[in-house]
């Protein structure tokens, strides 16, 4: 039985248990499909089977003996940041893992085929549910598993569900541990570079100690060589290359009449240890008292779990990976040392739209172009003490990946507005060098789906510009504002009720509409194609060639009657939002092109009277906008042409339904019939 994935999870168990049937997922079915972006077999010399775990071991279970990070064995997928970050989680934060992993399933009396999983997505807590299918080579499991306790079968069907998640396997083949605990908790996630050792904090290590007893869920990786042909490249040291570790622990253990700052790490492999210093097997560990191995939990077994020195750490190592689950415990707020109140959060989702918000960083010859991007403003308005007068922010911008192809570089600018306008910041608009001054980065451009920073900065008005680095680069994203006091915040965006009236001169054109018209001194699509033509040559010296749709469009602007022709007063009419549409298309077509670039539509909108949001200007780049993001001048004046039809159309409908301002009420019927005239 196959049941839509919109019902909610016991719903759909107890109508295959009354059914006595087992669930096939519809949207995530064992098929290939679910396994790769192609639809292929993931592997060369084998095909895979999927299997139920009732028909892989005699007796499965969901949970053996609870679940421990030793449950987490990675399989043939290359997804140890997922492993490696489930394993944390599992250490440090058992109530994210009764949320992430409910207990309410198995394989008793309420089996049916289907389990449910909970991850943190963007914002919200999403209920992922599955079959129990899973990929074998016919008899066991190829992806996670538990390696020593074969019927134990919670990680495979987690992994499957974070693989749903995202599409399919291959979507989590490949991925940074500090996204894995994002999404397994929500937390904020920051990187700490070990590349250049001469820029590592010497304070690192109490700082990483803070954090890790404030509940930070904390990994490490090693970049891999270049021009390695294999994902993962072994060290001499025992250590891999392009792999990611847990961290399970920290400890300082005195030694040899000094103390050793130490780390644990686990492979999430469950095999492939350090060899070197302070390994199972090294002479420093056999070395300590029984009393210090016993805290220190020292198991000589190939479990993939080690201890390794710090300064041993930072010398293979290229980075740590944070997640951290309250703001308090990001780096910067403990080097800070101070105690701090709950934290205000504030969430925005939204999105770089190519022609309209995709404004990219301000790189010449693009300058321009990066004032396109959405803005957000804060006003700070309280202090945290009185002495400095500062407030602390911390702002979060993440990337929301497709397919887990993280190939954008993301940022944000932090402005400080001196008189804020409740408009978007421009290059010239009002804003002059006195006015605006960029008071934060968040450092350079990065490759990473979550870009965080702490600032303290004064009192006043800012507004948060987040960016790709290249312009017309497209992404939805989310941006987080931490902040320990109240503050106000919006969207800034094109909200005035726009007036559609065009106010221009008045021209004589009777003879022309005598000409073209018939007998009953009206024009019809066409003749108004032949008559705009000519009293464009005469008049402003001009080719003007419209559509036949262009034309349509225009006539159901003015046509009052609705009669599909106009008469020579609305002739009239039209030919003055003809000129004004022209003229303006004219002023931002500086290169004589034909054409303009959809990012200046906002600009050509308010220009004429139509300041409008953001949603409404994307709608419009779909529909006109084309793979090269410009727009004919046939097409400008039939969006123009829409857009004072159906403000007329709306505020018709406001007066006669006396609804509210932003709302009128509309008939099927009306809707259909005033959707289609425009």
């Amino acid at each position: 039985m196959s049941a839509g994935s919109n019902k909610a999870f016991h719903t759909i168990r107890n109508e295959l248990l009354r059914t006595n049937s087992l669930f096939v997922d519809p949207d995530f079915p064992p098929e290939g499909r679910s396994l790769t972006f192609s639809g292929e077999q993931p592997f060369r010399n084998a095909k895979l089977k999927w299997m139920r775990p009732i028909d892989i071991v005699s007796k499965p279970r969901f949970f053996v003996d609870g679940a421990t990070r030793f449950d987490l064995t990675q399989g043939q997928l290359g997804n140890c940041w997922f492993v490696a970050g489930a394993a944390i989680i599992v250490i440090k934060h058992r109530k994210y893992f009764v949320k992430i992993v409910p207990d309410d399933q198995g394989f008793g009396q309420n089996y049916a085929g289907i389990f449910h999983f909970n991850f943190w997505w963007y914002g919200r807590w999403k209920e992922v549910i599955i079959d129990d299918y899973l990929p074998t080579d016919g008899y066991r499991l190829v992806y996670g598993h538990n390696r020593t306790q074969q019927d134990e079968f919670w990680t495979a069907l987690l992994e499957k569900a974070y693989a749903k998640l995202h599409g399919c396997y291959e979507a989590i083949d490949g991925g940074k541990l500090q996204d894995a605990l994002v999404d397994l908790t929500g937390g904020i996630s920051e990187v700490i570079d070990l590349e250049d050792k001469s820029k590592v904090s010497k304070s690192l290590y109490d700082i990483l100690w803070k954090s890790f007893h404030m509940q930070t869920m904390m990994g490490c990786s090693i970049n891999r060589p270049k021009g390695a042909t294999s994902s993962e490249v072994e060290k001499s040291n025992g250590l891999y290359m392009g792999h990611a570790y847990s961290v399970t622990s920290l400890a300082v253990v005195p030694y040899l009449g000094q103390t050793v700052q130490l780390v644990r790490l686990r492979n999430p492999w469950g095999s492939g240890e350090w060899n070197g210093p302070w390994s199972d097997k090294s002479y420093e560990m056999q070395s300590l008292t029984p009393e210090i191995k016993k805290k220190l939990n020292i198991v000589i077994v190939e479990d993939g779990e080690f201890w390794i020195s710090f300064e041993d750490l930072l010398s293979n190592f290229s980075e740590i990976q944070l997640c951290h689950i309250q703001p308090d415990a990001h780096t910067a707020e403990i080097a800070a040392d101070e105690e701090k109140d709950q934290w205000e959060v504030i969430v925005y989702h939204d999105s770089w739209t190519r022609g309209i918000t995709a404004g990219g960083c301000g790189n010449a010859p693009y300058q321009k172009l990066y004032w396109k991007n959405p803005q957000f403003q804060v006003v700070l308005t309280e202090p945290e003490d009185e002495r400095s007068g500062k407030s602390t922010m911390m702002v979060s911008l993440m990337e929301k990946e497709k397919n887990r192809m993280g190939d954008i570089a993301i940022g944000f600018d932090i402005y400080k507005v001196r008189n804020p306008q409740d408009k978007p910041l421009g290059p010239d608009d009002n804003y002059t060098r006195y006015d605006l001054s960029r008071q934060a980065q968040s450092g350079k451009y990065q490759f990473y789906r979550e870009v965080c920073r702490r600032f303290e900065l004064p009192l006043g008005t800012y507004v948060i510009i987040p960016s790709t680095f290249d312009p017309n680069e497209e992404a939805n994203f989310l941006l987080r504002i931490f902040t320990l006091k109240h503050i106000d915040s919006s969207v800034i965006d094109e909200n005035n009720i726009p007036d559609p009236s065009v106010s221009v001169r008045t021209d004589v054109l009777a003879d022309l509409f005598s000409k073209h018209s018939r007998t009953n001194q009206k024009l019809d699509a066409k003749e108004l194609r032949s008559f705009l033509t000519e009293l464009a040559s005469l008049e402003l010296k001009a080719h003007l060639d419209l559509s036949k749709e262009g034309c349509r469009s225009l006539i159901m602007m003015q046509d009052k009657n609705k009669t599909g022709f106009i008469d020579v007063e609305e002739a009239r009419e039209l030919w003055k939002d003809v000129k004004s549409f022209t003229s303006v298309f004219r002023q931002f077509d500086a290169d004589k092109t034909g054409s303009i670039d959809t990012f200046e539509l906002g600009n050509m909108f308010r220009k004429l009277g139509f300041p409008i949001e953001r949603s409404v200007l994307t709608t419009l780049v779909r529909r006109y906008g084309g793979r090269d993001n410009t727009i004919s001048l046939d097409d400008f004046i039939i969006c123009m042409s829409k857009l004072v039809l159906m403000f007329h159309i709306f505020d018709d409908h406001l007066k006669i339904s006396g609804s509210s301002e932003n709302s009128a009420v509309f008939t099927r019927n009306e809707f259909l019939k005033y959707t289609l005239m425009c």
